[in-house]
């Protein structure tokens, strides 16, 4: 058995079967919506001391790339009253997994080049794989 280094393909047009509406929040506060058509290909969170910042990636219909950064400050989130019945839901409390809570800004580029240095280097590589294989690969075995 072989293994080969997946070639970083930025001319890939995926078939239309993979892709379906996005919709991603803009703006403060994530008021606002954009609509496309795309596919998720990466995602990135990092926790710091000040703030939660989570970087989506997409891959559009078109062959661009969305890139949709949320930041969240924890000076912004304020806690419940009653907080400390609510411990059980600590995972909400604190913002991890899927906050809607912060400010969105949403890039369009052209390339894989281009997402390199909005990603951290592993996210990247794992959005490459995505781009340069099939989703579903049928095995003939």
């Amino acid at each position: 058995m072989t293994t080969e280094t997946p070639a970083i393909v930025d001319t890939v047009k995926p078939t239309a079967d993979e892709f379906g509406p996005i919709v991603v929040k803009v703006g403060p506060g994530g008021g606002r919506t954009q609509r496309f058509t795309g596919r998720k290909v990466g995602e990135s969170r990092q926790v710091t001391k000040k703030a939660v910042e989570v970087v989506r990636v997409f891959l559009t219909h078109k062959g661009n790339y969305v890139v949709q950064k949320q930041t969240a400050e924890w000076s912004a989130f304020s806690l419940p009253e009653n907080w400390t019945r609510d411990w059980k839901n600590w995972r909400a409390m604190v913002g991890i997994g899927e906050q809607d809570w912060g400010d969105f800004t949403v890039e369009v580029v052209d390339s894989l080049e281009a997402v390199r240095d909005q990603v951290p280097p592993k996210v990247y590589l794992t959005i490459v794989d995505r781009v340069s294989h099939p989703l579903i690969q049928d095995l003939d075995i």
